[in-house]
């Protein structure tokens, strides 16, 4: 006989059914109206149902038969450069997704073990040198985006898969919208077609007019998805934009299921939901086909200070976090990260010898400078050491500003950071930055240095690659398109000349009474 039940009670988006003797947790049900639903969970003799679409179709007295053991997607190479809903259909008007197998994946799935899994020692390009250099990302990482809302940590995320293609990295992106309005998605979307980064990547769409139980799984299919090509030997890169939001309809959901409520009324395992979710990113062994996840979660924080439920859990499960600010925002920084309150535990292992070294002097000189300014701010006056220190790190500023469509190889970072770290800089005022910036990569563009500045200097030791570093600056100063050194100033001038005047007149006055 077949194992039909029938549904008792319909809760929003929620079902109770009863009858249903074999039934397991993560059950796939359909209804005798057509409609589909996932089992959450059972009291006593009832099972809790997830509908994944309107429960208007869904009433009292309804067949209900399962037809699944278990939630699945298919995934494949036909899946790139398509726009799929958390169910696997494609909702971008190109037709449907022809896969080559029929093959299909349990949306749910426990984390590799530890044996097979390797070091992570490949660095992510982000195409963002205030990242690649101060909170670098390794290939397999888990790194927490966070800010305010509209802090810009989303469009980064966008960018930086766009950049996945400008850069020719060869990696797959995976990008998951959970809750998200259908204006911002379009917008993201538009921009990933025209900058070429779609090509290389599948879209998971979960949307604000779709139910909570969809959103709820979008995350988990973009992961499979993800593991698809890690079986491949292929490196994915996946963004969930955002966490905050999938929190927020598991909320929704368990209460309606009436579960008891924690902290903020979100349900006590709402850790959990999100500690196995991260848990399936990583570096993996060849015996399972030597790929990487490096997953990039956005979480919205309720204020600057990060200290909500949310924000806090996911910061205890991630490998690092980067702090988005309102406030630099708001002062035209961009991209609005905060370096100093951000952090990446295990990224800095995975960078080259040369952006290493480099990296560890532009911090320490950062640090100085960030003190310095805060020391200003209480009116006194400079020695000459951090005046040179205050002046460096205010044209490394300007330096290392980076609208949406800029974006550097590690090349390319390698010598902006000497540039700062050799002191060059000094030799233009503040206001030339931008100037020499532009001026300076369409050199190493060109020719001879886009062949001498090559792969192999990122793997020189410091020394060696310093000495090329500095030709290549010594015959920038020298070029006819490079801006030219700012002089010193008629009245610093002037002024030094007064200053010189004094001392000497003081010096005669001593020697006269001795």
């Amino acid at each position: 006989m077949d194992n039909i039940g029938r549904v008792q009670q319909v809760k929003g988006e929620i079902c109770i059914v009863t009858d249903l003797e074999a039934i397991g947790l993560g059950n796939v049900v359909t209804f005798s109206s057509g409609a589909r639903g996932m089992v959450l969970g059972f009291h006593h003799a009832e099972a809790e149902i997830a509908l994944f679409g309107s429960y208007i179709d869904v009433k009292k007295g309804d067949l209900v038969r399962v037809t699944a053991p278990q939630l699945s997607t298919r995934a494949g190479l036909e899946m790139l450069g398509r726009v799929i809903s958390p169910l696997g259909e494609p909702i971008d008007g190109k037709g449907e997704i022809r896969y080559s197998s029929d093959t299909l994946y349990p949306i749910e799935a426990i984390a590799r073990p530890v044996y097979q899994r390797k070091i992570i020692d490949r660095p992510l390009q982000t195409g963002y040198i205030a990242i690649d250099s101060q909170i670098p990302i390794g290939l397999g990482q888990r790194e927490l985006l966070l800010g305010e809302k509209n802090s810009g940590q989303s469009d980064l995320a966008i960018d930086i898969i766009c950049n996945q293609a400008r850069l020719n990295t060869n990696l797959i992106c995976v990008y998951v919208a959970i809750d998200a309005e259908a204006a911002a998605s379009k917008r993201r979307i538009e921009r990933l077609e025209k900058q070429g980064g779609l090509e290389r990547t599948v879209v998971i769409m979960g949307r604000t007019s779709e139910t909570a139980s969809l959103n709820y799984i979008a995350p988990m299919v973009g992961t499979t998805i993800a593991e698809y090509f890690t079986t491949q030997g292929k490196d994915v890169l996946i963004v969930y934009d955002n966490l905050t939001s999938h929190a927020k309809v598991y909320r929704q959901m368990s209460l309606l299921l009436e579960r008891p409520a924690s902290r903020e009324a979100y349900p006590g395992d709402v850790f959990y939901l999100h500690s196995r979710l991260l848990e399936r990113a990583g570096a993996f062994s060849d015996d399972v086909g030597g790929g990487t996840i490096t997953a990039l979660p956005v979480v919205e924080t309720q204020s600057e200070e990060a200290t909500d439920y949310i924000t806090t859990n996911l910061m205890s499960i991630t490998d690092g976090h980067i702090l988005f600010r309102q406030a630099l925002a708001n002062r035209g920084a961009q991209p609005p990260i905060d370096s100093g309150f951000s952090v990446s535990r295990i990224g800095s292992r995975a960078q080259s010898p040369l952006i290493k070294v480099l990296s560890e002097k532009l911090k320490g000189l950062l640090i100085r400078y960030n003190e310095i300014v805060e020391f200003m701010s209480f009116g006194a006056e400079l020695s000459d050491e951090a005046q040179a220190i205050y002046d460096i790190g205010l044209r490394a500023d300007d330096l290392f500003h980076q609208a949406h469509d800029d974006y550097y190889s590690n090349i390319e970072e390698s010598v902006l950071m000497y540039i700062v770290v050799s002191e060059v800089i000094k030799k233009w005022g503040e206001s030339q930055i931008e100037d020499v910036r532009v001026a300076l990569l369409k050199f190493i563009r060109s020719k001879p240095y886009d062949t001498i500045l090559n792969s192999t200097i990122l793997t020189m030791p410091y020394d060696h690659a310093a000495i090329v570093l500095k030709e290549c600056l010594d015959d920038f100063l020298k070029h006819p398109d490079t801006p030219e050194p700012q002089k010193k100033r008629e009245r610093l001038v002037a002024e030094l000349e007064t200053l010189s005047g004094i001392l000497q007149s003081d010096q005669e006055i001593l020697n006269d009474k001795n």
